[in-house]
């Protein structure tokens, strides 16, 4: 295969890439896996949520009703940020200062589906969160640019992409940068050593402001194959840290603020279609807005990640298998006096599989 076919392929893989995410992102909209974080209150008394205080004048949040809300707030965004994390998928070796690398990846992630905390979906009726559940993976599909760079110092690698979370709107914009210590020296016994940091960032929701940064520390040993190939099997370490800011919350989704305060107090007719969420004694006023909160900045979540796979290249075309393994979150959140809130996140599984060009 030339140059120019392997190019050719290439821009059609990733445009194949491009169309299938832009589809399934127009098609998800609203979708069951999309972020809904009122649904952490527990709404099965039919009553709505408690954490909403209502009176004739207007509505407050009371959060300390339900001292667990930030512990589940918490361990949400501990599972979601190990889904997005940055991607690996590389050996220790860089792709060399004039290498280039074009790939659509496929990842799967283990998570929680019958803890409570996952009932903060679209998906999950609030109102009877036993119904409807998440599926135990999630799955998230996107494409990756990598580039290797020559500095005096050592051999560097960059790399960006983003992925869909399927079934949501819901992106992760991701990047990183890879420092070799060692590479290139396939007829040595040592294996190449790399290290590396990254970052992700979740946009598409407005529910939440999450980052994902990660640091780890990777080894790789390269082995021809029949002259023809070349595999790599790769295993590390990583850490990650994660960020999540709570955006503004709707206490009261089922009523309509705007609206309530249009409605004529004197008019029977109209306090009754408002809607069984709204209390009409706040008709003509602007009591609902009351209502909108934010749940309270915590410090970083941290996890840990024990990953391994390998990489198999013929000629121009590659592919990576890569299993990760992430013990159960135990970080608490350290802004709380009383460090409260606790990440109980379980133990997730991770399998990807890219495939593309390096040229």
């Amino acid at each position: 295969m030339s140059d120019r076919q392997c190019r050719t392929h290439a821009t059609v893989l990733a445009i194949a890439c491009v169309g299938t995410l832009l589809i399934g992102s127009r098609a998800a909209r609203g979708a069951a896996n999309d972020l809904r974080l009122i649904n952490l209150c527990d709404q099965t008394t039919g009553v709505g949520c408690s954490w909403v205080v209502k009176s004739p004048t207007g509505n407050s949040v009371d959060l300390a009703r339900d001292p667990s809300a930030p512990e589940r707030f918490r361990s949400l965004m501990s599972e979601l940020g190990v889904a997005i994390a940055p991607r690996l998928q590389t050996p220790a070796d860089t792709l060399g200062f004039a290498g280039f690398q074009l790939s659509a990846e496929l990842g799967m992630t283990q998570i929680s589906r019958d803890k409570a905390f996952w009932n903060a979906i679209e998906g999950v009726d609030a109102a009877n969160p036993s119904a409807h559940r998440p599926d135990a993976w999630l799955t998230t599909l996107g494409g990756f640019v990598r580039k290797g760079l020559f500095l005096p110092v050592s051999m560097i690698e960059l790399g960006a992409g983003a992925v869909n979370v399927l079934h949501s709107q819901m992106w992760a914009m991701q990047g990183y940068a890879k420092i070799a210590l060692h590479e290139g020296f396939h007829d040595w016994p040592l294996p190449s050593l790399a290290v590396r940091g990254g970052f992700s960032r979740l946009i598409g929701t407005d529910q939440v402001a999450l980052t994902v940064g990660s640091v780890d520390v990777l080894v790789s040993k390269a082995f021809s194959v029949s002259g023809t190939a070349r595999l790599e099997p790769f295993g590390g370490w990583d850490f990650l840290f994660i960020s999540a800011k709570s955006g503004v919350i709707d206490g009261t989704p089922g009523c309509d603020a705007a609206r309530l305060q249009r409605t004529d107090p004197k008019d029977p007719a109209a306090i009754l279609a408002i809607g069984p969420q709204c209390d009409a004694r706040q008709a003509g006023t602007a009591g609902d807005y009351g209502s909108n909160f934010s749940f309270p900045s915590q410090s970083a979540i941290t996890r840990h990640r024990i990953y391994g796979g390998f990489k198999l290249r013929l000629h121009k075309l590659f592919a990576v298998l890569e299993g990760a393994l992430s013990p159960a979150g135990r970080s608490r959140d350290k802004n709380s006096p009383q460090l409260s809130a606790r990440d109980n996140s379980g133990s997730q599984q991770s399998y990807s599989l890219s495939t593309g060009f390096d040229f």
